[in-house]
């Protein structure tokens, strides 16, 4: 089975039909496999290659400086190796400790920003390293350029459903998205460990990914039949799943795809992941057109913040300021 690859270059520029051509196929690669390629994205090779190179500079300083800006209580800094298992999956989980480490950022807020001051719970405070000069203005400019094209999807998706085409993208639940971005960093899996995981068997929490991907491989996604797809690297490409509040909120008929990665290669590998969610706050009640009377919602309403407390409590080691197991948002 090959994975689809999605033109967004003539939806971007507004040509005549785009919209609903590009819309027609992300719907059947959202019902199917639940990933897909997008090509002529809108975000600057130069600029992916500049955040790689950000993420390689990060993840070689020195482990001690490093773990100065270890995760506390919320997903933002460093999680060294063996910081995450994956408890929650039904598709083969985790025997040991994944074999990745990850550095998290969030939406930077000025300490005068009017959400910060409320303390909204989508505010995070950022934890950024010292002497790493261009490391926190590059990962923010990718950070903004990704929350722009992932709103720019929402209209595809909203007519892909049947919606409006504005029907997202002005929700509640993206007043404001709740965004993260991932650095990984995955060493070369010990041989003699064969059934430990860089990333154990998932599905990602949120609603969307757009991953970055480097030149070596790793991925692997399950399809319905439950074969495990491996993922190429296409130049120029970014790679985007579907996540559980999607699935939840479409009442299954937009697939959140379980997959895992391996990094058999021998070499070390880099991966950026863009997560896209909606605000911690609103609860996701199934969208109009998503049920019938013979298919009713199969969820009850779920905000993002309830549903993410849940699985990281479970998939996450962290400590708190005192050293205790820390519930993380």
């Amino acid at each position: 089975m090959s994975i689809a690859i999605i033109d967004l270059g003539p939806y971007l520029a507004g040509e005549s039909g785009a919209l609903e051509a590009t819309a027609n196929a992300l719907r059947e690669a959202s019902t199917e496999l639940g990933f897909f390629f997008l090509r002529n994205h809108g975000i600057s090779q130069d600029l992916i290659d500049r955040v790689f190179a950000q993420a390689e500079r990060f993840h070689s300083l020195p482990l001690e400086k490093k773990l100065e800006l270890r995760i506390i209580d919320r997903i933002v800094g460093y999680l060294p190796l063996g910081g995450q298992t994956q408890r929650t999956s039904i598709h083969g989980a985790s025997v040991a400790p994944d074999l990745s480490a990850s550095f998290y950022i969030r939406r930077d807020y000025a300490v005068d920003h009017p959400d910060r001051i409320a303390g909204r719970p989508w505010v995070f405070q950022n934890r950024w390293p010292e002497d790493l000069s261009g490391f926190r203005e590059t990962t923010l400019e990718y950070f903004e350029a990704m929350s722009a094209l992932a709103m720019q999807m929402l209209p595809l998706q909203s007519i892909a459903l049947g919606l409006p085409v504005d029907h997202l993208q002005s929700h509640a639940a993206f007043a404001p998205a709740t965004n993260n971005l991932r650095l990984l960093h995955y060493p070369p899996r010990d041989p003699d460990r064969p059934g430990q995981f860089g990333i154990g068997p998932h599905t990602d929490y949120g609603y969307g990914t757009f991953l970055a991907q480097e030149k070596v491989p790793g991925l692997e996604i399950l399809s319905r039949a439950g074969e495990w797809i491996k993922a190429p690297v296409i130049d120029g490409c970014l790679l985007f799943n579907n996540a559980d509040m999607c699935r939840r909120w479409t009442n299954d008929r937009f697939r959140s795809a379980p997959h895992r990665v391996i990094n058999a290669s021998g070499r070390t590998r880099y991966s950026i992941p863009f997560f896209f969610g909606t605000r911690l706050d609103v609860p996701l009640e199934c969208l109009p057109g998503c049920s019938s009377p013979s298919n009713p919602p199969r969820y009850p309403p779920l905000s993002f913040g309830q549903y993410l407390a849940e699985v990281n409590r479970r998939n996450y080691d962290l400590p708190d300021q005192q050293g205790n197991s820390a519930i993380t948002n």
